[in-house]
């Protein structure tokens, strides 16, 4: 365990911990799209000197994780050898079953002269209230299948410079606790639209944009469509679900193709990416305006997969 300078027994401000992707909590990928990520950290109070130690371990449920960045820019390099003091791995954390464990560093607060490491000159300030100080950086890979995933930060621990100090003979630090620790939700979509209503009297149009990633680059798609909800939704017999309830207009997509939705099938580009249009067809009875019309697409053979839902209401 990573050790910063002897602590007092009582924590004397709060480390806060935010889990972004540029700059939100929240954030939307395509499947297999790199995902930058930061932990963004601000003390609760100003009776302290700066962020002096801190370590946290991060964790991925849609996936394995690969180590975090080493900071090249100051203050954090303050917090990473040969000018900090890190696990043995380095500031970007340790890799156990996908998680990262020990992400962080601490300040020379002792004052080395007489080892290798750490060597550096303590940085004051960092993460103080009104500055929050961005403490980690990494990347991280968008499951292939859509749905929501969360990135978090646990078993958090920090110090803090003691108010007051000037490094002579070393800087005295203070245990600080964790506070609010806001997580990362990553939804992750193979399917989004560029309008959500369309004109039956414009013979309105819905763009959609079908992007499954890469790794399923070639694959033939077929859409479907509902106007009776998501929930429970279809089963197929190997287990894929479908988000769209069985009805009059999923029977109708099956019936008459091509009519609705423009193409229907087909297959995905070289980088799994293609493009249809939900199309309202000429004759639409005004009694549908108002209606909600969702739609999802399935990729066939070899290994079913099924799109989020897409909505589009009738307007008149």
């Amino acid at each position: 365990m990573l050790c910063a300078a002897v602590a007092s027994p009582a924590a004397a401000s709060d480390l806060n911990l935010s889990v972004e992707s540029g700059g939100s909590n929240v954030a939307t990928a395509s499947p297999g799209q790199t995902v930058n990520w930061s932990v963004v950290g601000e003390l609760s109070d100003g009776a302290n000197a700066g962020l002096a130690f801190f370590l946290l371990d991060v964790s991925f449920d849609g996936g394995d994780l690969s180590q975090a960045d080493t900071p090249s820019a100051s203050p954090m390099t303050s917090f990473a050898m040969p000018n900090g003091l890190t696990n043995p791995v380095g500031f970007g954390g340790s890799v156990l079953s996908g998680d990262l464990i020990q992400v962080g560093g601490a300040q020379n607060t002792i004052n080395n002269t007489f080892a290798s490491v750490p060597i550096g000159s303590v940085s004051v300030g960092v993460a103080s209230p009104g500055s929050a100080e961005t403490l980690v950086t990494g990347s991280l890979t968008a499951p292939t299948a859509p749905g929501i995933y969360t990135l978090s930060v646990s078993n958090a621990m920090a110090n803090v410079v003691r108010q007051g100090e000037t490094g002579t003979p070393f800087w005295a630090v203070d245990a600080a606790g964790i506070g609010d620790v806001t997580q990362l939700t990553l939804e992750v979509v193979a399917l989004t639209v560029d309008v959500e209503t369309a004109s039956i009297a414009g013979l309105g149009v819905q763009n959609m944009s079908l992007d499954a990633g890469i790794a399923n680059a070639g694959r033939s798609y077929y859409m479907l469509g509902s106007i009776s909800g998501t929930s429970p939704g279809l089963t197929l017999g190997n287990g894929t679900h479908i988000p769209l309830n069985f009805g009059p207009y999923f029977d109708l997509m099956i019936s008459l193709p091509n009519v609705i939705i423009v193409p229907q099938s087909g297959a995905l580009d070289g980088v799994g990416q293609a493009s249809a249009a939900f199309v309202v067809p000429p004759g639409t009875p005004t009694s549908l305006i108002g209606v909600t019309f969702q739609h999802a697409y399935l990729l066939l053979s070899p290994k079913n997969y099924a799109s989020n839902v897409v909505d589009v209401t009738l307007v008149p």
